[in-house]
């Protein structure tokens, strides 16, 4: 038996659960939650889940930039579509400049 340790966000993210993720996210998740499970949206290609997550205003900048970077990395332009839309562009043009080392 497999056990998952993580917060519930991610793993509704990992299972493609939409709907649970957006009660999770009006329950009252936590930042590091939200900002975890946009990951996991950046390295499955996402996109909605990205949006939603991006909408709930519990990421910060350099989460953001972060997935955005994974995204780019893995070809998901749908989330990476997501993610300069809502990503400042300085923040973009940092991450983007100094890759994945620094995050």
């Amino acid at each position: 038996m497999r056990l998952f340790r993580g917060y519930a966000t991610t793993a509704s993210v990992r299972e493609g659960h939409l709907k649970i993720l957006e009660v999770l996210i009006n329950a009252g998740a936590s930042q590091l939650a939200c900002e975890e499970a946009l990951m996991e949206a950046s390295y499955l290609g996402r996109a909605r889940f990205a949006e939603l997550l991006m909408q709930s205003n519990m990421v910060r900048p350099q989460v953001a930039v972060h997935a955005l970077v994974s995204a780019c990395c893995r070809g998901f332009v749908e989330v990476i579509d997501v993610l300069i839309k809502v990503t400042p562009l300085c923040l973009i043009c940092y991450g983007l400049i100094m890759g994945c080392a620094h995050f």
